[in-house]
């Protein structure tokens, strides 16, 4: 169930082919709407609300300019009654200013319609965590 073209774990599967393989500017024309949202946790660079069809380009941008990070273990489900799929991802993060790394499992409610992303709620296990590996010794 749920795992048919034009599904919302198709959309997000093919969204992040693209976008984790550096396709970045493709991966958003074709699987987010042009009024996609990201909500990211309080308390991290690059917490907020950002909105728009390249909201995933503006929010990695921030991290990636603080952090190296590895996407370990990924595991989805796909809601039965609407068009969405929750995902989780096991990541390390590690300070390019500090060196200081933490591995965390991150959630996400990633809500479809019309086959496009409109919105992506992110959830960390640790989020002081996070931003303690900024801080230097």
């Amino acid at each position: 169930m749920g795992h048919e073209a034009g599904s919302a774990l198709a959309v997000l599967k093919g969204f992040l082919a693209e976008f984790q393989s550096g396709q970045w500017e493709r991966a958003c024309k074709t699987y987010c709407a042009t009024d996609f949202e990201i909500h990211e946790p309080p308390g991290i660079p690059q917490q907020g609300i950002f909105r728009g069809q390249f909201a995933s380009i503006e929010v990695s941008n921030i991290y990636r300019d603080i952090w190296d990070f590895a996407i370990g273990e990924q595991q989805f489900w796909e809601a039965q009654d609407e068009p969405l799929v929750f995902s989780r991802y096991v990541l390390t993060w590690t300070s390019k200013a500090t060196g200081k790394s933490l591995t965390q499992p991150v959630v996400e409610l990633n809500h479809v319609r019309n086959e496009r992303l409109v919105k992506m709620e992110v959830f960390m296990f640790d989020p002081t965590g996070l931003s303690n590996t900024l801080i230097p010794d």
